[in-house]
């Protein structure tokens, strides 16, 4: 059945599953997690359902219904995303969007937004969303998707059922990689430990070169080279992945929908800031994510010293790596790689955050 499809959420999709086979459809749902973990799946899986001919507490996958809503053609499911370079959710989008529930479903029970990122919403497009949530004109279903619920104001929060997912089971996240990425398993394995039962984790793990440089910098100062240097050395590759994040933010549209009226220079500064904001938001999250694969390491070699027992270690696939430096003073390190990380959440210069971290890591 449809909701199968969703790994690893079992709770969730009962209740899910209770919901629609109950006959007790909220005006809204929040779905809410860590990322990467099915929420938008599940969002979609239960879109198909409320409207599914069948009426089983799932989709059947085999009515007009479901195969319109597959398609992407089901005229009562809305996506509603972020969009702009700031990427917002904003006051106009939700106008549309209340204003479409003045009128009744086309052909389905209900009408279903699904709200990606629901955290995006500006407040005052959430304060716009409010009186909608609460009292719909017509039946109508909303399903935000967020992994920051307390982004959200506590009132959309009370007036919204929460449905929690946890993180997916190590093995599903490998087999998905090895499945529908053509992933070695070695490889799979290493990064479905390491995501924390995360999907959008691991795949980035995979996709990117992140983990190759966090190891490089490791080996290095293993091998006993100048912390200094190798910090000039990773402040380039930083420079480099900021330099690919803003090609990439600059290649976007060009404008919002609402930016595009004279192109005068207010509008042009307005859209310089939103991709500056964009590109620095990226690279917080770059730096955050080395930190996080740092301290993984760190941790590994401390564990693994402790219990030499391979299924708690996340680095699966370098455990000679571990051994190789058993001995040492982690717990020390760790400590570092937390106050870099505080640092970092403090905004302070993250070249000299990296450069000091890597000298505690090197004693």
């Amino acid at each position: 059945m449809s909701f199968s499809r969703v790994k690893d959420q079992a709770v969730a999709m009962r209740l899910l599953s209770s919901i629609i086979r109950k006959e007790r459809i909220p005006s809204g749902l929040l779905l809410w997690g860590p990322e990467g973990v099915g929420k938008r799946l599940a969002a979609f899986e239960m879109a198909k359902a409320v409207n599914c001919l069948d009426m089983q507490g799932d989709a059947c996958d085999a009515c007009l219904s479901c195969r319109k809503a597959i398609s992407g053609n089901h005229p009562d499911i809305k996506l509603i995303v972020p969009a702009g370079k700031a990427r917002m959710i904003k006051v106009d989008v939700v106008e549309d969007m209340n204003q479409t529930t003045a009128f009744r479903p086309f052909e389905g029970r209900r009408r279903i937004f699904i709200i990606e990122e629901a955290d995006r919403m500006n407040e005052a497009a959430q304060n716009h969303f409010l009186k909608t949530l609460e009292e719909p004109a017509s039946p109508t279903l909303f399903v935000l998707v967020t992994s920051h619920p307390r982004a959200l104001l506590p009132t959309i929060r009370s007036r919204c059922q929460p449905v929690r997912f946890g993180s997916l089971r190590v093995e599903t996240v490998a087999d998905l990689l090895v499945r529908q990425r053509g992933v070695d398993p070695v490889t799979a394995e290493a990064a479905a430990a390491l995501s924390q039962g995360q999907m959008s984790r691991a795949l980035d793990l995979v996709e990117s070169d992140r983990r190759k440089m966090v190891l490089e910098v490791i080996d290095r100062l293993g091998r006993g080279e100048d912390p200094l240097l190798v910090g000039e050395w990773f402040a380039a590759y930083l420079q480099k992945v900021e330099a690919g994040i803003a090609a990439a933010v600059k290649a976007g549209p060009e404008t919002d929908d609402d930016d595009a009226s004279d192109g005068d220079n207010r509008d042009e500064r307005r859209n310089k800031e939103e991709l500056e904001a964009e590109v620095a938001g990226r690279m917080r999250k770059e730096r955050y994510e080395l930190v996080y694969l740092f301290q993984a390491w760190y941790r590994d070699v401390f564990v693994y010293a402790t219990t030499n027992d391979v299924s708690r270690v996340m680095n699966r696939d370098r455990i000679k790596d571990l051994t190789s430096v058993a001995g040492t003073n982690h717990a020390a390190k760790l400590e570092a790689l937390d106050t870099a990380w505080l640092y970092l959440e403090r905004n302070l210069n993250p070249g000299r955050v990296f450069r000091d971290l890597f000298f505690a890591l090197a004693g």
